[in-house]
């Protein structure tokens, strides 16, 4: 856990459609994110720490640390690009490419496989990237954490100095485990608190999402039950045990997709 104190000279806008407004600090290479509703931090952490027991590799995802900003929880990561390169999200790249948001473009399609498929051959047409494998490893992510805000700000690309380009790791996962989900109730059991979740982009399903591009990793859940019952008790927590519990023979029955 760290405590840091940071000026409002360290203040970053950044573009998103996420509900709120969360203040972000960047600063020594750490972009810090204050909680601004539920425990994004405590999720962040929990969701990050989850895929050190997967075969994802450590450039896959971004790590996240609980703590304290300014006397007020939330968490922090190191920046994932070098001072060289930038990071364009799938709905800038969209909007500057085309003129119309990626999300109200793709709604107009009529099945996932179609607005899937038109996401993949825009990004391949436009930066020579075929984002299928990345797409995959991100909703096995947020079929086992329910993650609720996969926005097409937080998927992207990231440009290099010579103008090339690659997949961006996975990123800002605040908003899983029933986190920020107004229509959760505690008092009900937590199979009724699932049904309730509702996903994104392409489909309002984490599975049908899963189901169509295969799973994007291995997962130790054993071990990583293990490492849970050394983390303080908390309602996120017991939700990750729950979703893990659960998983374990849907996560068996969806073969691995081939990269």
């Amino acid at each position: 856990m760290f405590k840091v104190k940071i000026s409002d000279d360290f203040l970053v806008d950044t573009e998103g459609t996420s509900d709120g407004t969360q203040l972000k600090f960047f600063k020594d290479g750490y972009w810090y994110k204050e909680d601004n509703e539920g425990c994004e931090g405590e999720v962040e952490y929990l969701v990050s720490k989850l895929l050190t027991f997967s075969t994802l590799q450590p450039e896959d995802y971004v790590v996240y640390e609980q703590g304290k900003i300014n006397n007020k929880s939330g968490c922090r990561s190191k920046t994932f690009l070098s001072p060289e390169q930038s990071f364009v999200t799938l709905e800038r790249l969209h909007g500057n490419v085309v003129g119309v948001p990626l999300y109200e473009k793709i709604k107009g399609f009529s099945s996932i496989n179609a607005m899937v498929n038109y996401v993949i051959d825009f990004c391949e047409q436009t930066v020579g990237l075929d984002l299928t494998d990345s797409f995959r490893k991100v909703f096995t992510l947020d079929y086992i954490v329910l993650n609720e805000d996969r926005h097409f700000h937080n998927l992207g690309v990231i440009m290099n100095a010579d103008g090339s380009y690659r997949s961006a790791p996975i990123f800002d996962n605040g908003k899983s485990l029933l986190n920020c989900n107004p229509s959760v109730n505690r008092n009900l059991p937590m199979e009724e608190n699932v049904k309730r979740v509702v996903a994104r982009p392409f489909s309002g399903s984490h599975r049908v999402m899963y189901e169509h591009f295969g799973k994007g990793f291995e997962l130790d859940i054993e071990k990583a039950l293990e490492w849970l019952k050394t983390e303080p008790d908390s309602f996120y927590k017991e939700v990750l045990v729950f979703r893990l519990n659960t998983a374990r023979a849907e996560l068996s029955q969806i073969r691995l997709g081939n990269g």
